[in-house]
């Protein structure tokens, strides 16, 4: 198991409420709905999926996008393969995935390009997840200076 995740549910729970924030956010939404693209994240350490459909129409009113947890039958058009904990560094705007993927620390396949493009627009979200680990009650979770 990795250091910041008991289980792939807790990842879940985390990240269910993490990406209820970002993909209804009126700032953050709409510029990541430009995509386009359906991403599929592998993780292990747990081992967990989470697959984010910004190509079809949003499932819930007031979002800018859906997202599934655990596996699920939509056909990705880009997927990233990671550890979970190197997932929790990066959405504290620790971690630079483009000098990951060169040092092996992060496999990916399909569209990336199109992947890549929404790294300045999701930015404003490395405030939000060490709010969300917070607000869930895991403040032992926030990665300090």
């Amino acid at each position: 198991m990795g250091k910041y995740y008991e289980s792939a549910e807790q990842l879940y729970e985390i990240y269910s409420y993490f990406m209820d924030k970002v993909l209804s956010d009126e700032k953050i939404g709409p510029r990541i709905a430009k995509a386009g693209i359906i991403i599929k994240f592998i993780y292990y350490e747990p081992d967990a999926e989470i697959t984010i459909d910004l190509k079809n129409p949003p499932a819930k009113e007031g979002f800018y996008g859906t997202y599934y947890l655990g596996p699920c039958e939509i056909e990705e058009d880009v997927w990233s393969a990671q550890a979970a904990d190197f997932s929790h560094s990066f959405w504290h705007g620790r971690e630079n995935p483009i000098a990951a993927v060169s040092k092996g620390l992060i496999k990916q396949g399909g569209k990336v390009t199109a992947m890549l493009r929404l790294l300045p627009v999701v930015r404003p979200a490395f405030k939000m997840f060490p709010q969300v680990l917070v607000e869930l009650g895991y403040p032992e979770k926030v990665i300090k200076d």
